[in-house]
């Protein structure tokens, strides 16, 4: 089975899910292509075209309000209405959080996430949050070494732990920072602004799926309902949504504050 047929078989408990993995390849043979020439010729792919206009086209409304707090400010920005192509709004990474850590985890749809986030914990993977700034730096000077990144690329220091910036960060048995994850909390809705592991780590796949739950766990006791991914799905890996369909992400069309959104020269309520 080639490459694109097992991530399309991957998306398709997703609506538009084969749409989508065709509209992703579409849009990476645009962006690695090697020449002008080339890119030119990518971007005029009748199929890849279609591809869009059905994931833009079929894609579900998810209208999300934000508040006027820093917080809030920021997650609206990423979801401006007013950029002239709507990728920072479709398709984009939406998990709908229930009450508990046990409803979240419970069901054969998140047997993927309790089976690896179970290997992890057999492996001595622990997930812990992050309060301490000098800490964090430490974490990323670790990973830091491991995705040939810089600390600060990892870590900047305008994103240090606060009350509505959560950190949280997985160990290995040795103590050596796994993976890390950076959440911004807006009263009930939150957004992911990064989840990234260790390169080469034996445990790092496992541990994505710990740090998951974990983070699950931290959002839903702060009372987070609503958990929004920044950036398109088209620009990410067929592993990054196979990891997001896993652990209950659905692709959307994101409606920030409610408004209306354009498609096809109409306005839909």
């Amino acid at each position: 089975m080639t490459g694109t047929a097992v991530a399309e078989r991957r998306s398709s408990e997703w609506a538009c899910g084969e749409a989508l993995e065709a509209a992703a390849g579409y849009v990476q043979g645009v962006r690695t292509a090697a020449t002008p020439a080339a890119r030119a010729r990518a971007a005029a792919s009748r199929d890849g075209l279609a591809a869009v206009r059905t994931v833009l086209r079929e894609l579900p409304d998810h209208p999300l309000s934000f508040s006027d707090a820093p917080a809030g400010r920021e997650l609206r920005a990423w979801f401006r209405p007013d950029r002239r192509l709507p990728f920072n709004r479709a398709p984009i990474a939406v998990l709908e959080l229930p009450g508990s850590s046990a409803e979240y985890l419970r069901g054969r749809p998140r047997q993927a996430l309790r089976t690896n986030a179970a290997r992890a914990a057999a492996e001595g993977v622990r997930c812990v949050p992050v309060h301490d700034a000098g800490e964090l730096h430490r974490i990323a000077v670790g990973l830091a070494g491991r995705r040939g990144a810089t600390p600060e690329h990892l870590a900047p220091d305008h994103q240090r732990p606060t009350d509505d910036r959560l950190w949280s960060v997985a160990y290995d048995a040795d103590g050596d920072p796994v993976a890390v994850a950076q959440t911004v909390v807006d009263e009930g809705r939150a957004g992911l602004i990064a989840m990234v592991s260790a390169f080469g780590h034996p445990a790092a796949r496992v541990t994505r799926y710990a740090l998951q739950a974990h983070l699950a766990d931290r959002l839903i006791d702060r009372g987070v309902t609503t958990l929004a991914v920044g950036g398109s799905m088209l620009l990410t890996s067929p592993g990054t949504r196979y990891f997001q369909r896993r652990t209950g992400f659905v692709p959307v069309h994101l409606r920030p504050d409610g408004g209306p959104v354009r498609r096809r020269g109409r306005v839909l309520s």
